[in-house]
């Protein structure tokens, strides 16, 4: 499955500009590049919390069609995020993101996001998300 294709396909991520840097079978690595439209702080400018968790949800999304191979972006049911600390906007951001536990009709999904340590995480994710495997004919 082509995940940058993929990409192109989905609006909001292609709006993003999200990029796949790494790929394994556990899950994926996404990079997005500094812009100034996503500075939610001016002041310490710093990436803001929307954009964090939209990047992590379609990172989410995107690894669970890539690694369940399905045609289009499973329904979100909930996102859990915890903020750890604050994003410069002068670092690209990259979140890893792995299945937590590939249900037949729930799937969770993690993800990490960090600058330029991965040790250091700018903001941690858990999300389920609903698989409607009938509807899309995968």
């Amino acid at each position: 499955m082509n995940v940058q294709k993929i990409i192109s396909e989905i609006p909001y991520a292609d709006q993003l500009g999200l990029k796949l840097v790494e790929s394994n079978s556990q899950g994926l690595v996404f990079c997005l590049l500094p812009e100034e439209r996503f500075i939610g702080n001016p002041v310490a400018e710093a990436f803001h919390g929307g954009v964090i968790c939209g990047f992590m949800e379609c990172s989410m999304s995107l690894t669970i069609m890539n690694l369940l191979k399905i045609n289009k972006p499973p329904p979100l049911i909930n996102q859990t995020t915890s903020f750890l600390g604050s994003a410069s906007i002068k670092s690209p951001l990259y979140v890893q993101t792995e299945i937590t536990k590939p249900g037949k009709r729930i799937v969770g999904a993690y993800a990490r996001t960090y600058q330029d340590n991965k040790e250091l995480l700018v903001a941690k994710s858990s999300s389920l998300f609903r698989l409607d495997l009938d509807s899309d004919g995968a």
